[in-house]
């Protein structure tokens, strides 16, 4: 996670303007664990809630470093729409 992103979060969770979040999905996925067995994972749905509004995503990812640059990537898209 880089610097920008880190102050991107800071911002959205201090002033309560924004929040993100994962859903769990029907659609699963096949892994493996720490210990090298396979585990079914079920894929989530990112939430957006700005203020009173939810929007729920369409796109479905996997609990791994996709979701997290994508939850990045929005609290960084939003931290640069906010009026300065």
């Amino acid at each position: 996670m880089t610097k920008e992103v880190q102050k991107a979060m800071s911002w959205a969770l201090r002033t309560n303007s924004l929040l993100v979040y994962p859903e769990a999905s029907n659609e699963t996925y096949k892994t493996k664990n720490r210990r090298n067995k396979s585990i079914t994972v079920r894929k989530c749905r990112l939430v957006i809630r700005i203020g009173n509004a939810e929007h729920k995503g369409k796109e479905q990812y996997r609990q791994n470093s996709e979701m997290t640059n994508k939850i990045g990537e929005i609290y960084l898209h939003y931290y640069n729409k906010r009026s300065k």
